[in-house]
């Protein structure tokens, strides 16, 4: 499947902070407990099963590389602290579950995304 694109998708979260809580500004996230978060996926770049480009959020920008598993039905996305594994739907949805841990806290989410054309 052809992943290349702009995706956007709200993320919907639960966090808890294993310190003193952040700077609001990190991630969105101001707090442990459940959260949402609106988000944007670029792949920019794609040769056949490998993918990467960017994820960002209004306070938030990092880099991700994927890939497309086996079965041409599920990717396997990673950023530079978590994990985010897809679901493809179709070819303009995708259905994602992320997962990351620090030092400083955990995140579990869930959301839809949905390719702008």
């Amino acid at each position: 499947p052809n992943l290349k694109g702009t995706w956007v998708g709200t993320g919907m979260s639960v966090r808890f902070q294993k310190g003193p809580e952040p700077d609001p500004n990190v991630h969105g996230m101001p707090k442990s407990g459940p959260q949402e978060v609106e988000f944007t996926v670029t792949v920019d770049k794609q040769d056949g099963f490998r993918f990467s480009g960017r994820k960002t959020s209004a306070n938030h920008k990092e880099a991700i590389v994927g890939v497309i598993g086996f079965d041409n039905k599920t990717a396997y996305v990673v950023d530079h602290n978590g994990i985010e594994f897809w679901r493809i739907v179709s070819p303009d949805k995708v259905e994602s579950v992320y997962l990351h841990t620090t030092k400083d806290d955990s995140v579990a989410a869930r959301g839809v995304l949905v390719r702008k054309r």
